[in-house]
């Protein structure tokens, strides 16, 4: 297929495959495909931006929320220089002119030295003084578009018309709360059953990244005591569990006097070298020769390194190290280990 557009496409969690089927009844011979952060499609088109916008514009859909137009991709890394070489590609476009008025706008998804505003401000600035444009936040006749998916990034010049907005009908697959919860019990007791590990009636558990509470509330029926730890509130029906003492406080901040545990648990939505390295400061909770489970989330499609450089790290402290990859965790896998 001749690509005459590309676009960058935000669509409700979970609804990928119905969004698609959307935008392909409204746009013939259209290229959808997911991105690999949920909630985000590609779509190329071999009709220009602008007639792929107003067809998607008119006519009222229930999918599709935001659409980006954008130029072209290219590879950058989590560092700051980054934005130095997402200018250098904008300038290549040749999009803005002098005393043109332009918005940078940035969405950035992984884990990165910079965020969306720091892109934001920078590349605008560099841009003024590369090109002689001038920022505008209010009524800007262009947008510099960013669409950044960790080692990834779409870039894309465009008149302002052009980002289209649409009031997406679905807000969640699942009533809040519903499926983390569901979906987090079935993941342990996988895991679980998986690493054949049993969980004895006097082994005490830490499990961190704890809210909403599904890992919690199968660890406590299996063990003697359960410390969940997350600043964010635990399910009612788990809080109040006799054997659950939750701790309202980061990871990062677990008191050094804390005492030791048989488990220590994961399920942390961080980055594999954030998750692991805490994972390695609180060795010292875990008694000598006892266990770990912790998910590795998979940020970009370069599954190997990921779990590679978390197990680098682990490997200072932990030993024994097996992994699966679970029905239940599509975009991570499952870490089991020992204690040194």
């Amino acid at each position: 297929m001749k690509v005459g557009s590309m676009f960058v496409v935000t669509v409700p969690s979970g609804f990928e495959l119905e969004a698609k089927k959307e935008i392909e009844r409204l746009i013939p011979h259209a290229k959808v495909r997911s991105l690999f952060f949920k909630g985000n499609l590609l779509l190329e088109s071999p009709l220009e931006a602008g007639v792929v916008i107003a067809r998607l514009k008119g006519p009222q859909t229930t999918y599709i929320g935001r659409v980006f137009p954008v130029d072209s991709k290219l590879k950058i890394s989590p560092n700051r220089e980054s934005i130095a070489r997402l200018r250098d590609h904008v300038l290549l476009l040749g999009r803005l002119g002098n005393r043109d008025t332009f918005l940078v706008r940035c969405k950035r998804r992984g884990s990165h030295d910079f965020s969306s505003q720091e892109v934001e401000r920078e590349l605008g600035s560099f841009l003024e003084k590369d090109t002689g444009a001038i920022v505008n936040l209010e009524a800007p006749i262009k947008i510099v578009i960013v669409q950044i998916f960790q080692n990834l990034a779409f870039v894309g010049v465009t008149e302002s018309e052009n980002v289209l907005i649409k009031r997406v009908q679905v807000s969640r697959k699942y009533a809040k709360g519903e499926r983390p919860f569901t979906r987090a019990e079935h993941k342990i007791k996988e895991a679980i059953e998986a690493f054949d590990f049993g969980i004895k009636p006097e082994f005490e558990v830490l499990d961190i990244g704890a809210a909403p509470g599904g890992w919690t509330k199968v660890l406590a029926s299996l063990a003697k005591r359960v410390v969940a730890v997350d600043p964010a509130d635990l399910d009612p029906s788990v809080a109040a569990l006799p054997n659950v003492t939750h701790l309202k406080i980061k990871a990062e901040d677990i008191p050094h006097d804390m005492g030791q545990f048989d488990l220590v648990t994961n399920d942390m939505n961080l980055s594999p070298t954030e998750s692991a390295n805490i994972m390695v400061d609180l060795a010292h909770c875990l008694r000598k020769g006892r266990f770990a489970i912790m998910t590795v989330k998979f940020i970009t499609r370069d599954r190997k390194k990921h779990l590679s450089d978390a197990i680098r790290i682990l490997e200072t402290e932990y030993k024994n190290f097996q992994t699966k990859k679970l029905p239940h965790n599509r975009y991570e896998k499952t870490l089991f280990m020992q204690k040194m």
